[in-house]
């Protein structure tokens, strides 16, 4: 029994296919972190850096203005 060149081309299409998903599936990729955790964006402007930490949980941002600041002390709400 011969397969067609389109036989051939699909399977290794959907087999391709398959494992970017598996792929995607497997590492966890995630667009947001999960409630419970911490994002962190850093602007930088001109000279000045500004870090914005953004709890999920609650969904408060605060502005962090020095290293090692406990969340709890940090600027903003």
């Amino acid at each position: 029994m011969q397969v067609s060149r389109f036989g051939k081309n699909s399977v290794l299409l959907l087999t391709g296919a398959l494992s970017m998903l598996a792929i995607f599936l497997l590492t966890g990729a995630v667009t947001q972190a999960p409630p419970g955790k911490y994002e962190m964006e850093v602007v930088v402007r001109d000279r000045s850096t500004q870090i914005y930490v953004l709890d999920t949980t609650t969904g408060a941002v605060k502005w962090v203005d020095a290293m090692n600041t406990p969340f709890e002390q940090m600027k903003g709400d």
